[in-house]
């Protein structure tokens, strides 16, 4: 008689269309009860003892190339983002006060000078023992660069300072410079996650490194080096499938679809190990099948955190939504100013006794202001037109070039907005400010605001991925219980989040990051993520391993 091998080794009838024998074959003598038990059973459990374990193999099968390429990319990210981390000298650069006796030209002269007669913003920033004017225009993404002693331009300036940025943050003032690009859109090598917009890539010999500065600021965004960019283009094409990027609606389809089969492959596998736990005690699983058998058991749970919580971030994140926001954040921020309006930043820089370190101008409604960061005063401690940041200086949001004349900032910094019409500075300016710009650039009612609240650290729902401090958490009473997070400065809208993003975020960080083992270390977190995701390709390489050799 012609017979094949079982699920368990076993020899089976080839006429019979059973995928997995329940039954004992060797056992020719049923007894009466156990006759009675199998009528008994639920229309279900008589299904699966059919055609459960034929399921599960073909399942497994169509979900095994998706299951390999999530699980091993998935293992990459520790390595680019924690052990394989290339070093940079500084990640952040401590501000600088403005040198007030350098500023021999008023901003209105040197504007006049150029013949720019509107401008969306000005900073103060220096570099190479000179202080410019950092001059944003409102049709271009470049800045342009006034000497503060000679009101002439500077040549290639946006690009000069990026450069000098990128070394400072490179520790390497002789770096070899290879490119200078102006990005202003994200791609795959500096991708949405990033922020920042529009950003400089400095490429510079010495280590293969690239540096992303935001000039605007003088924030290092992010870098690369050539390991590091290999790592990233594994990510981005393995795991987030970026080989369907500009197909989102594929892609995402495509994704749904891998993430459901391989939840109902883990999950036909627990449900029959559960079904034929008897037969499983009667004739123990040997070689390949005892393996992929004992394995898929001790890793199903995080089959299910991962594929279950990926699956709902990629359903719950409008991905070319964000990117296109992002992208009119960068060139919508802020409003045009007229040089008359301006024209007193000198009288009013003079008058203000405590360091400098930032300026930026800002309307609130119709009136114009001058934003001063600046070191804190003992009597600004207890001035309500003063917020104290509460910042320490090296892990300032802005900085700009630091010199050898510099001196060392005050571990407090507080910001100031004073009226550029009367030289008086407005009570609560900073939380008013941000709450006009959320309330504006979000279209909601101010009468709706439940409550505010500086936010200078990275936590929580406001995590490191938002790049921008110091932000104002501004609460409304909608009934998703929406907060926006305004940064002040660029008058930027850094997050905007609601109950279901909470939920999301949380699911994503805690479940498919493991951030619940950070207390334990990152070492602990990340090590323990790299097992799971090799113990997994492992449980679909056996899988595929056991389907060919049945089908042989």
């Amino acid at each position: 008689m012609n017979s094949s091998l079982s699920h368990d080794g076993s020899t089976l009838d080839n006429g019979s269309t059973l995928a997995y024998q329940a039954i004992d074959q060797t056992d020719t003598h049923t007894t009466a009860s156990q006759n009675t038990h199998r009528k008994r059973r639920s229309a279900l459990g008589q299904w699966l003892h059919r055609n459960g374990m034929t399921l599960h193999r073909w399942v497994g099968i169509v979900a095994l190339i998706p299951a390999l390429l999530w699980s091993l990319s998935g293992t990459a990210h520790p390595f680019m983002a924690h052990w394989f981390k290339p070093p940079i000298a500084r990640e952040f650069l401590s501000p600088v006060p403005i040198q007030i006796g350098a500023m021999q030209t008023d901003i209105a002269t040197a504007l006049a000078t150029q013949n720019i007669t509107s401008v969306k913003q000005v900073r103060i920033v220096q570099w190479n023992s000179a202080q410019y004017y950092q001059v944003q225009l409102p049709a271009t993404p470049e800045f342009v660069y006034l000497d503060t002693r000679t009101d002439t331009a500077l040549a290639d300036g946006d690009k000069q300072y990026a450069v000098a940025l990128a070394k400072q943050y490179l520790g390497n003032p002789n770096a070899t410079l290879v490119s200078a690009t102006l990005i202003t859109s994200f791609d795959d090598d500096y991708r949405y996650i990033n922020r920042l917009l529009p950003v400089w890539k400095i490429s510079v010999a010495e280590g293969g490194y690239d540096v992303y500065i935001e000039t605007s600021s003088g924030r290092m965004a992010t870098y690369n080096t050539p390991l590091r960019r290999a790592f990233l283009q594994a990510f981005q094409y393995l795991h987030n499938w970026g080989w369907l990027n500009g197909m989102e609606s594929l892609r995402l389809s495509v994704i749904t679809l891998g993430l459901t089969i391989i939840l109902v492959s883990a999950l036909s596998g627990v449900v029959m190990y559960g079904v034929l736990w008897r037969k499983r005690r009667t004739i123990p699983a040997q070689g390949l099948r005892k393996y992929h058998r004992s394995i898929g058991l001790a890793v199903s749970l995080s089959t299910f955190m991962f594929a279950s919580s990926g699956l709902y971030h990629a359903l719950h994140k409008d991905r070319l939504h964000d990117e296109q926001q992002q992208r009119n954040y960068a060139t919508q921020a802020g409003v045009a100013f007229s040089s008359a309006e301006i024209a007193s930043l000198q009288s009013v820089v003079a008058s203000i006794s405590a360091p400098i370190f930032d300026m930026a101008f800002v309307r609130l409604r119709s009136t114009p202001y001058v934003r001063l960061t600046h070191g804190v005063q003992e009597q600004d401690k207890t001035n309500d037109c003063c917020t104290i940041l509460s910042v320490p200086a090296q892990t300032s949001a802005s900085t700009s070039a630091p010199s050898q004349q510099s001196v060392k900032a005050p571990s407090l910094r507080g910001a100031t907005l004073i009226d550029l019409t009367t030289l008086q500075p407005l009570s609560r300016g900073d939380e008013r400010y941000s709450i006009f710009v959320a309330t504006e650039l979000c279209a909601l009612d101010p009468a709706s605001i439940i409550g505010t609240q500086l936010v200078t650290e990275f936590k929580g729902e406001y995590g490191f991925i938002n790049k921008r401090l110091p932000v104002w958490r501004v609460n409304f009473a909608t009934p998703d219980h929406r907060s926006i997070y305004i940064e002040p400065q660029t008058a930027t809208l850094a997050a905007d989040v609601n109950d279901s993003d909470r939920r999301e975020g949380f699911a994503f960080a805690y479940i498919h990051k493991l951030e619940f083992l950070k207390p334990l270390g990152k070492d602990v977190r990340d090590g323990t993520a790299v097992v799971l995701g090799l113990l997994n390709s492992a449980v679909a390489i056996l899988g595929l391993a056991l389907f060919v050799r049945i089908k042989r």
